[in-house]
């Protein structure tokens, strides 16, 4: 009898953090200090290094990232299996004339968001979302924020999923062409040659073919 029931109960879905800043000033606050900030440039001329970032502009920095985690909250975006995440995206059918992808983007994001994702707060547990914070967190969303969790989901559902394993187990056992492709050194010739289809036999002159026949006789 096989092991796969047991290595099966070990099956992890994915997750994804998403942090959101409650104090939007204290971004621009950080972004200030590092456009002010002189940072050591990775060139090879020493004459054009600047010079690294002083103690003090470190310690402003430090401080102003300490101040961003502490008005911060944290989304853990969930994956789920795939036939919950295709009723989702059936419950949210495309704007005819508006949407080119196969689903409303304007409301599904957020449908997934609240059904698999959960609060973390600062000791790193998990709550339940209640409709009422949903309905809060969505009115306050900017765009970017959105587009952020948008990316979430569609990480810990597609992204994720879609990487072949199989690639790094037999990395040893492939080779890459010069456009970086992949390609298995067994396999790396054309299949049309490999099969003998297009391989036309040499054509032989005719002075060849008169030189020949002079000779048997």
């Amino acid at each position: 009898m096989s092991n796969l029931s047991s290595r099966l109960e070990e099956w992890k879905a994915p997750q994804k953090d998403v942090s959101i800043c409650l104090d939007p000033e204290l971004l621009e606050a950080r972004e200030a200090v590092l456009r002010s900030t002189p940072r050591r440039q990775d060139v090879q001329d020493d004459r054009m290094v600047t010079p690294a970032p002083s103690e003090e502009d470190q310690q402003r920095l430090a401080e102003v990232e300490r101040q961003i985690q502490d008005a911060s909250i944290t989304l853990r975006i969930h994956g789920v299996d795939r036939v919950t995440y295709n009723k989702w995206l059936l419950a949210c059918p495309p704007r005819k004339g508006v949407d080119a992808v196969g689903f409303n983007s304007t409301t599904f994001y957020m449908h997934a968001a609240k059904n698999s994702a959960v609060y973390v707060d600062e000791d790193g547990a998990e709550h339940e979302i209640s409709p009422e914070e949903w309905t809060t967190i969505d009115k306050r969303l900017s765009d970017g924020e959105h587009d952020r969790i948008a990316k979430a989901v569609t990480h810990v559902n597609r992204a994720v999923g879609l990487v072949d394993v199989s690639f790094f187990g037999n990395a040893s056992e492939m080779t890459r062409d010069s456009f970086g492709i992949s390609a298995s050194r067994e396999t790396s010739g054309s299949p049309r040659v490999a099969s003998g289809a297009g391989n036309q036999k040499k054509s032989t002159s005719k002075t060849q073919t008169a030189k020949g026949d002079a000779s048997s006789e």
